[in-house]
């Protein structure tokens, strides 16, 4: 299996016009990381073949008062790094317009996790 898997590091946003469609796209724990939710996870979902996971915070007030805090603390010590709760419809909406549609939704702790199949016409 291992011919079949190709791991790129770097700015999935940035390489994008350069990694090709899989059949299995995931994004683990990723979107809470990135500013621009949409120019993530749109180009993303849109490579997917097959299935689509993802991974990331539930919209919920305690989990964007957990993240205020920590972009606080970011804050305080000068660091650049700052985290997102981005809001579950609009991630739903920006998946759902690459042509999938949920398969499976689980809460787990501060996460969610969501599959997502291809169900694009052609």
């Amino acid at each position: 299996m291992a011919d079949r898997v190709t791991y790129r590091h770097g700015n999935f946003v940035d390489l994008a016009q350069d990694v090709a469609a899989a059949d299995i796209v995931t994004l683990d724990r990723v979107i809470c990381c990135y500013h621009d939710m949409r120019g993530l996870v749109g180009p993303s979902a849109a490579r997917a073949l097959k299935l689509y996971g993802l991974v990331y915070p539930r919209d919920t007030w305690w989990m964007k008062a957990a993240f205020a805090a920590l972009n606080f603390g970011m804050w305080a010590l000068r660091k650049r790094f700052r985290g997102f709760v981005h809001a579950t419809r609009a991630v739903e909406a920006e998946v759902h317009s690459q042509g999938l549609e949920q398969c499976f939704h689980r809460n787990a702790g501060p996460w969610q996790i969501a599959v997502y199949r291809v169900s694009r016409l052609g």
